[in-house]
């Protein structure tokens, strides 16, 4: 049995499992956090959607000094104040108060693709370890192989052809290997990224494979993930605010009443007369706007539409959750079946066999190119059976995402012997 282990960061680095990489993501995460400052955004927009628009103060001063200078003018001094009527401002604060639901929900939608994105940055440094570890281990046998060929050669027992042959395989597998680094590397930068690490930070991994799951039942998974499922929540809040809206365009049809209340003074002046008294009065003005044409049927008319596809979009959305929650079930039960044929059945036998060959290539009974075609055999199945972890997790990632399950839902134990190592 070879046992896969993370040995890139250094023996002393403490490694981060999948769920510390999540909770350092979910707190430290530069776009989140501005998702999250939205929400804020989104209260003072409903706190100033509650207020009364301010008085005015209006003053006039209307004199002949410029002209006849016969000392008549007209001074008044005032206040007016707009009275919304119709419930305009309930009605504004309603289609507020749902913008704040739809902030908080657009939170969690952003982290739901935060925890999509580092779970497949994470699995993927996984699957790459588990390659990488498989090339380490050829590269060790192969190394052996080559040492051992080269030696026979000198022994006239083999021709430089099964030497070169060894050589080559050696080659092909190490650069393989570099390859495969290359690509961690990267991966390991968009995870930290994905964190919030700074570029130059370290950042140790525990990418030991967890153990294979067993799935709730369709219906339970359906059931969560109409309930959990944050764009679902936002098509709803969605149809809510075109209602609001409707509501609001309606309420808005009646424009702000305004009422002025004021003082004014006059003092006039007839040719041939004595002066005139100073006239004062209490000046009281009511404006009603009469929505005679603009009764806002566009708005009122545009927002039912959008409550209308609103609706229609949050059904059609619930048909695609169930049908991929039951896709996704299907997909991982059926790749927790190959995993364990792999296990139990296919790499077992492989590594009996390459064991045989290599017996026998040392007692002479089979040349090299049969030792590198079963070797290359054996690599294949193991690649096979990478690639089957590697679709395992995409489907459980998948399934995780539609159905909105936490690690720890869906990563219960097959059985206490679940292998995390892959059997030579």
């Amino acid at each position: 049995t070879i046992v896969f282990f993370l040995s890139f960061q250094g023996a002393a680095a403490a490694s981060l499992s999948l769920n510390e990489v999540l909770h350092t993501a979910l707190t430290q995460n530069r776009d989140l956090n501005a998702a999250r400052a939205q929400v804020d955004a989104a209260v003072g927009r409903l706190r100033q959607a509650g207020l009364w628009p301010n008085p005015r103060l209006q003053l006039s001063n209307e004199t002949d000094l410029p002209f006849d200078h016969q000392g008549e003018y007209s001074r008044s001094i005032g206040f007016a104040q707009d009275f919304p009527i119709g419930g305009r401002l309930s009605r504004a604060s309603v289609v507020a108060r749902v913008d704040v639901a739809r902030a908080l929900t657009e939170v969690n939608v952003a982290e739901a693709s935060l925890i999509a994105n580092v779970t497949t940055a994470f699995d993927t440094i996984v699957i790459l370890d588990q390659k990488i570890a498989l090339r380490d281990e050829l590269i060790d046998i192969d190394a052996s192989l080559s040492s051992a060929t080269s030696a026979r050669y000198r022994l006239g027992e083999v021709s430089a052809l099964d030497v070169n042959a060894a050589s080559l395989e050696l080659a092909r597998v190490k650069l393989e290997r570099a390859n495969l680094s290359a690509e961690r590397m990267s991966t390991v930068k968009t995870l930290a990224g994905l964190m919030g690490n700074a570029p130059d930070a370290p950042l140790a991994l525990n990418t030991d494979l967890p153990a294979l799951v067993v799935l709730p039942s369709p219906a339970e998974l359906t059931d969560q993930a109409l309930q959990r499922r944050p764009d679902l929540r936002l098509l709803s809040l969605a149809a809510d605010r075109a209602g609001a809206e409707q509501a609001l365009a309606r309420a808005s049809a009646w424009e702000d009443w305004n009422v002025s209340l004021g003082v004014r003074q006059d003092r006039r002046v007839i040719l041939g007369t004595p002066p005139q008294p100073t006239d004062k009065a209490l000046m009281l003005t009511l404006s009603i706007p009469i929505p005679l044409f603009n009764r806002n049927q566009g708005t009122e008319a545009a927002a039912a539409a959008d409550e209308i596809t609103a609706r229609e979009q949050l059904a059609a959305l619930r048909t695609r959750i169930e049908n991929d929650v039951l896709g996704g079930y299907q997909q991982v039960n059926g790749l927790v079946d190959a995993i364990r044929t792999y296990r139990e059945q296919v790499l077992p036998l492989s590594g009996n066999s390459i064991a045989l060959v290599r017996n026998s290539y040392r007692s002479g009974q089979v040349s090299i190119s049969d030792v590198v075609l079963t070797e290359r055999q054996q690599r294949e199945l193991r690649a096979s059976y990478a690639d089957a972890l590697e679709q395992y997790f995409r489907a459980l990632e998948k399934l995780n995402a539609a159905a909105m399950s936490n690690a720890a839902l869906l990563t219960k134990p097959v059985d206490s012997s679940a292998p995390t190592t892959t059997e030579h």
